[in-house]
C-alpha cells in the first residue's frame, strides 16, 4: 500500500479501500454541510464501498450519519417490542396493532432515510439529490407517523373525532406526499429558510388545532388527562422548536467557522433533538393507549373492540 500511487497521491484508492478528508474547497459547493463547516469532508465520486466504510472513520458527517442510524435500530426495536410484548400485555386490539406499527415504521424510514443520506451524500451533486429527495420523503413520512400515534391516541374514546381527525390526517398526507417532488422548487436559493421549510412548519404548527380540541374534550387545563399527557407534547415542540433554532440559525459553526467541523454543528444538533422528540412521542403514545386500557370505565370505545391476546392487568408499563 505504501508504494500504491493512487493512495499517495489520489483523494481515494478504490484498490486499497482508502481516501483522505479534504477541505471544502476540493469539492464542489452543493455538497457542503454548510458555509461554515470548513473541513472533514470526503472526496467526491467515492465507491459505494468506501462510503459505507467511511460511517467507521471520523469525519463531518459521522455524528450526523450515527444519530439517526442508531434511532433506526431503536425503532425497529420498538416495532418488534411493541407487537410481541407491550401491546399484547394489555390486550390491544387489531388496530392498534396497525396504528403503532405504522407510526413506528414512519420514524424507522425517517431515520433510515436520514442516514442513507448522510452516508452516500458525498458522492456526486446528482446522487446527493436523490438521497436529499429521499431524506426529504423520510421528514413527511415521519412527521405524519408522528401525527397518526398521537391523534389515534388522544381520540382514542372519540370515535367520531377520531375518524374526523384521519380525514385531517389524509389532507396531510397528500400534502407531505407531494412535497419531495417539488423540493428544488420550494428551495430558496441563498436563504435557510425557503417555502419548503415554510410548509413543513405549518404542518408542525397543524398539530395544535387538535391538541386545543383535546384540552377542551378533556376539561381543559387542569382535567387530569391533560395534566398527565400535555408535558409531553410541550416538551416535543420545544425539542422541535430547538431543532429548528439550530438549523437556520447554524448556531455555533457560524460563531467561530472550522471550529465545530466534527463536534457540535447545528445539523448534529438538528438530528439529536429531532431523534429525542421522537422517541418520547413513542413512549407517550404507547403509555397513553395503555392508559386507556387500564381505564376502561372511562372509555366506552373500548367495549366493542376485541381485542388479539386478552391478559390481566395490575399496574402499567413501565
Amino acid at each position: 500500500m505504501g508504494s500504491c500511487v493512487h493512495c499517495r497521491v489520489a483523494l481515494h484508492c478504490k484498490r486499497h479501500g482508502t481516501y483522505k478528508l479534504v477541505h471544502r474547497d476540493k469539492i464542489t459547493r452543493y455538497l457542503w454541510l454548510n458555509e461554515h463547516v470548513l473541513t472533514h469532508y470526503r472526496p467526491c465520486h467515492l465507491p459505494t464501498r468506501l462510503c459505507i466504510r467511511s460511517t467507521l472513520h471520523l469525519t463531518n458527517e459521522t455524528i450526523n450519519i450515527w444519530s439517526h442510524l442508531l434511532g433506526f435500530l431503536y425503532f425497529t426495536y420498538c416495532q418488534l417490542d411493541a407487537n410481541l410484548r407491550k401491546l399484547p400485555l394489555f390486550g390491544a386490539s387489531r388496530i392498534d396493532h396497525y396504528v403503532i406499527s405504522s407510526s413506528l415504521l414512519a420514524s424507522q424510514m425517517c431515520m433510515l432515510f436520514s442516514a442513507l443520506y448522510h452516508t452516500f451524500g458525498c458522492q456526486s451533486t446528482s446522487r446527493r439529490r436523490k438521497f436529499l429527495n429521499l431524506d426529504v420523503f423520510g421528514i413527511s413520512a415521519g412527521l405524519l407517523g408522528m401525527y397518526l400515534s398521537g391523534i389515534y391516541t388522544a381520540f382514542y374514546c372519540f370515535q367520531d373525532c377520531l375518524q374526523s381527525y384521519l380525514y385531517f390526517l389524509l389532507a396531510l398526507l397528500c400534502i407531505a406526499a407531494y412535497l419531495p417532488s417539488k423540493r428544488e422548487k420550494l428551495l430558496k436559493k441563498g436563504s435557510r429558510v425557503g417555502p419548503l421549510h415554510l410548509v413543513y412548519s405549518a404542518l408542525v404548527l397543524a398539530g395544535l388545532l387538535p391538541t386545543i380540541h383535546w384540552i377542551s374534550m378533556h376539561g381543559g387545563i387542569w382535567g387530569q388527562q391533560v395534566q398527565t399527557w400535555l408535558p409531553n407534547m410541550i416538551v416535543v415542540y420545544a425539542l422541535t422548536g430547538g431543532a429548528f433554532f439550530f438549523y437556520v440559525t447554524l448556531i455555533p459553526e457560524s460563531l467561530s467557522p472550522g471550529t465545530f467541523d466534527v463536534w457540535g454543528s447545528s445539523h448534529q444538533w438538528w438530528h439529536l433533538l429531532i431523534l429525542a422528540a421522537m422517541v418520547i412521542w413513542h413512549r407517550a403514545g404507547m403509555n397513553h393507549l395503555e392508559y386507556h386500557y387500564l381505564h376502561r370505565e372511562s372509555c366506552p370505545s373500548l367495549n366493542p373492540i376485541t381485542p388479539i391476546v386478552h391478559h390481566n392487568i395490575s399496574k402499567p408499563l413501565s
